[in-house]
């Protein structure tokens, strides 16, 4: 399909660039687990409890080794001799995953913030949208890492990402169906559509970045 099928051919002169990346995909990754375990923490103890701390402490960690990630392969990127064009495809790459990380961040730091009132009548389909995001953004760094690794891959992963895209999709109006359908007063019902939003943002941007990855692929294969 392609003439070439390896862009790390294009970074060989940097490992260290390499090795940083993928360590910074690690980090997005991670981001979302520690995600859905601060949603189990806030549901099982709440926002004041230490278990709900802890896991919040450690998302924001994460987000800080992403940001240091981030600012070093930005200076190896214009540093090296790369060719300039793919150096600002990388460099967009990241700074669009990045996001990805930061919006979770703030999600929990609002949860800590705000403490809204979560009826249990909607907490199995809260689950299942973190689900379904978690699987736009899994899809999403296996079609960023086919991006540097397996340029044939990486339209598998994109069509991935946009079913998983519409299915998060789905279950977040589900979820604010069932959520208006409950007794809870309209101002506490107003104030966590606001957090089902922002999680069902986190999948939208995942698709965002798959698209731009086909973009990138495609100009590699001209």
């Amino acid at each position: 399909m392609f003439g070439f099928s390896r862009i790390t051919t294009l970074l060989s002169q940097s490992r260290s660039t390499e090795t940083k990346v993928y360590l910074f995909f690690d980090q997005v990754t991670l981001s979302h687990h520690k995600s859905v375990q601060m949603w189990k923490s806030y549901f099982a103890y709440g926002p004041r409890s230490p278990e709900f701390e802890h896991t919040l402490n450690e998302l924001q960690s994460i987000e800080h080794q992403a940001d240091l990630l981030k600012r070093e392969i930005e200076q190896i990127l214009y540093l090296k001799t790369l060719i300039p064009d793919l150096r600002s495809d990388v460099a967009s790459l990241i700074n669009l995953a990045d996001r990805l990380i930061n919006k979770q961040d703030i999600i929990g730091l609002h949860l800590k913030i705000e403490q809204p009132i979560i009826p249990p009548e909607i907490e199995e389909d809260l689950f299942r949208l973190l689900k379904a995001v978690g699987e736009t953004i899994d899809h999403t760094v296996l079609c960023a890492r086919s991006f540097f690794t397996d340029l044939q891959r990486v339209q598998e992963y994109h069509t991935k990402v946009i079913a998983f895209e519409s299915e998060a999709d789905r279950l977040c109006t589900k979820t604010k169906i069932n959520l208006f359908d409950t007794d809870l007063d309209l101002i506490n019902k107003v104030q966590l559509r606001y957090f089902i939003d922002r999680i069902d943002e986190v999948a939208n941007l995942s698709e965002d970045i798959c698209d731009r990855i086909a973009i990138f692929t495609l100009k590699r294969a001209q």
